[in-house]
């Protein structure tokens, strides 16, 4: 997570204008699912996290990013920390269908595996969950345990991207990170990410 946030520039939360706490919560997502964070990632992400979860008023964040994302309909949403930008499901359809299919897939074969274990709706709920609990602890554990599969082979020829390789993050956040970097009297890093 540490690497995630200094390749980007963001501000690691509870600091002065760091992102709110539910928001910051779903960037654990990235990385335990292994997407980027370009716009259509964000996509994949609720897409994950909202069938993961088995309380279907969860589905109102997947629907709050498409309408950021595809109508530019919510364009006030999340002000400061995302700006709407229509078209990205549209403007590539088959590709991020492909895409948007998968992480639902992931999602729900996460619940399916956390379910049968009896953990439960509790710990379906993405957002609810305590990272900081597993922060030490191996990536691979992590997946292992919450049963989530890998992005399949067709997602990743869609275009799926990590937060490590190039596509895996946008422009603006690979310059911010390079500003923050240079700010704060550092090299930057960006851990393999690039901007496509």
């Amino acid at each position: 997570m540490w690497r995630f946030y200094r390749a980007r520039g963001f501000t690691f939360p509870g600091r002065p204008e760091s992102a709110p706490p539910n928001l910051a919560q779903h960037d654990w997502v990235h990385v335990l699912a292994d997407y980027g964070s370009t716009v259509e990632s964000e996509i994949e992400v609720f897409g994950l996290i909202s069938r993961a979860n088995d309380d279907p008023s969860a589905f109102a964040l997947l629907a709050m990013v498409l309408g950021l994302f595809e109508t530019g309909y919510l364009y006030g949403a999340a002000k400061g920390f995302f700006e709407y930008d229509r078209g990205h499901l549209s403007r590539d359809v088959d590709r991020m269908a492909v895409r948007l299919a998968d992480a639902t897939y992931r999602g729900a074969m996460l619940a399916t595996h956390l379910n049968e274990a009896g953990r439960g709706s509790k710990a379906t709920d993405l957002l609810a969950t305590d990272w900081f609990a597993h922060a030490d602890r191996q990536l691979d554990d992590v997946r292992a345990e919450y049963g989530l599969l890998p992005r399949s082979d067709a997602a990743i020829a869609a275009g799926s991207r990590t937060a490590w390789e190039p596509g895996g993050i946008s422009p603006f956040q690979y310059a911010h990170g390079r500003d923050v970097a240079h700010a704060e009297e550092h090299e930057y890093d960006s851990y393999g990410a690039e901007p496509a």
